[in-house]
């Protein structure tokens, strides 16, 4: 299992490589700010490329102040599985749509395409942040570097701010901003290589099944 604050699956050099990329950025200085940049969202995206199975603990923290929290599981391209604290309440990404279900509502099983939510630049196969006009800038503050992304497309779609720790080198949280405005952070309190997760364990109507809710 990988200690609190541990960036697993990055070998020496490559996190030498990745802290002098976070470094790099509030040095920079006139005329060299956009290359530090650029530097940051190559590593940034190295490294969340090698984060393909993952499980671990998070919190979440809503616009209107209340959290939540409880046991995540991510694999890429395209699942992720939010299990909260109580055992009532689960939001799954199948590949294609993310299912949010809460047995303690009176509605069903809610659905909602992937494609058009900021955490699809998460769980695509194949990350890259140098992507023309997705980032929308890149900070480095107490330790702490963030990466603002949004689909130059879509617009609307919202926006996704990724922060990882500067030493070592670890995605700690992210912060999805809807368009009406509407943010949700989830933190990661814990990281670790999740192995044998089948697709199975992220069906939306499956869960649904045996949750007693309709799909």
């Amino acid at each position: 299992m990988a200690e609190r604050g541990q960036a697993p699956y990055i070998g020496d050099m490559k996190r030498r490589t990745l802290l002098s990329a976070f470094a790099a950025l509030p040095l920079a200085g006139y005329g060299s700010a956009a290359l530090a940049q650029d530097q940051v969202l190559v590593e940034v995206s190295k490294y969340l490329n090698q984060l393909r199975s993952i499980k671990g603990r998070f919190s979440q923290i809503n616009s209107d102040g209340s959290r939540g929290g409880g046991q995540y599981f991510l694999v890429r391209p395209g699942l992720i599985r939010f299990e909260y604290d109580g055992g009532t309440a689960k939001v799954i990404a199948d590949g294609i749509n993310i299912g949010v279900l809460d047995a303690k509502s009176n509605v069903g099983a809610q659905k909602y395409p992937l494609n058009v939510t900021p955490l699809r630049f998460l769980l695509r196969d194949r990350i890259d942040l140098t992507e023309r006009n997705l980032s929308r800038g890149t900070a480095s503050r107490n330790g702490f570097t963030s990466v603002v992304l949004q689909d130059p497309k879509a617009p609307a779609d919202g926006t996704m701010t990724l922060v990882f720790s500067n030493t070592p080198p670890a995605l700690k949280q992210w912060t999805v901003r809807e368009k009406s405005g509407e943010e949700t952070t989830i933190v990661l309190e814990t990281l670790e290589q999740a192995r044998g997760l089948k697709r199975s364990f992220f069906s939306i109507e499956s869960e649904a099944r045996r949750m007693g809710i309709d799909g």
